[in-house]
């Protein structure tokens, strides 16, 4: 019963960071509320932990405990064979064998779970990124822009749309380029020119799509990519944060891709950034997770 609680838990968070991201936003929203007062660093470090508790709680619940307890019984016993045995040529490699199979087996089993938690794992880190691993343009900084097109579509036909109350100008560009399929891009080096948030728009035969801009004021989730592809671009490792930041755009969208790059956020004393976040909710949460794993009973 508690398996198929663990596993409708993780199918359901699953489910919200596809179908329905907003919901996770807005949970997430509510502890960057509560916890903001902490600061970035010690609500990415305490979410980790709480994280890390969870998880070993849900871990022997979606894995062979018995298995990997003894996997791991067998390859210390052939490690000990090599030890006892070690002037016998044959009884070396016979355990060294054994020992190479059953920790093999050993993390096999301990990785079966991630099929089960990884998702809600990457949902976290996803939306720790969205809030705190990138901060707003400062007023005069320039950045270059780049929006990847539809492959039917011409760049010449593409217009770019500066808004009434936009914030930013256009420095240099922008230049179009129409290559072949998946080379097709109008880029234009955009000037910070006030504090707000803002939009760059494009327009073609009617239609409009946009990226937001931050200059010198966090909206509370900032995002360099903005995509109709996010799965794609994730396992290309273009890293769009998946649903968390701005909307998807939609699948047939004339622009397929905005590029607009964010400096990092500083995190507590580190410099900050996507890999930072990952680092400390990866060994935080591990730390957590391991160090209770005897507490619980839990065999890893």
């Amino acid at each position: 019963m508690k398996t198929l609680l663990v596993i409708a838990v993780c199918a359901a968070v699953a489910a919200l960071m596809i179908l329905a991201p907003g919901a996770l936003n807005t949970a997430f929203d509510g502890l960057d509320l509560a916890l903001g007062w902490l600061g970035p660093f010690w609500v990415v470090t305490l979410l980790s932990a709480v994280v890390g508790v969870l998880f070993i709680v849900a871990f022997p619940h979606v894995s062979w405990q018995a298995g990997i307890a003894r996997f791991k019984d067998r390859g210390k016993y052939n490690l000990l064979g090599i030890r006892l045995f070690q002037d016998n040529i044959g009884a070396v490699l016979r355990h060294t064998a054994g020992t190479l199979g059953w920790n093999l087996g050993y993390l096999g089993l301990n990785l079966a779970p991630m099929v089960f938690l990884a998702l809600p794992f990457m949902a976290v880190w996803f939306q720790f990124n969205s809030l705190y691993a990138f901060a707003p343009l400062q007023v005069g900084d320039e950045r270059l822009v780049v929006a990847q097109l539809r492959d039917d579509v011409d760049p010449a036909e593409v217009e770019l749309v500066r808004p009434e109350d936009a914030n930013w100008s256009v420095a240099g560009g922008p230049v179009r380029i129409a290559g072949d399929a998946g080379q097709r891009f109008l880029h234009f080096t955009l000037r910070a020119d006030g504090a707000g948030v803002s939009e760059i728009r494009y327009r073609w035969r009617g239609q409009e799509v946009g990226k937001q801009v931050a200059v010198a004021e966090d909206p509370g989730r900032l995002t360099p990519v903005r995509t109709a592809h996010p799965w794609r671009m994730l396992a290309a490792a273009k890293d769009p944060i998946l649903y968390f930041g701005e909307g998807v755009l939609p699948a047939d969208s004339f622009v397929q891709t905005i590029y607009l790059e964010y400096p990092p956020a500083p995190l507590g004393p580190f410099a900050g950034g996507e890999i930072t976040i990952m680092i400390i909710f990866v060994v935080v949460s591990m730390a957590f997770g391991f160090g209770l794993k005897g507490y619980f009973g839990v065999e890893i």
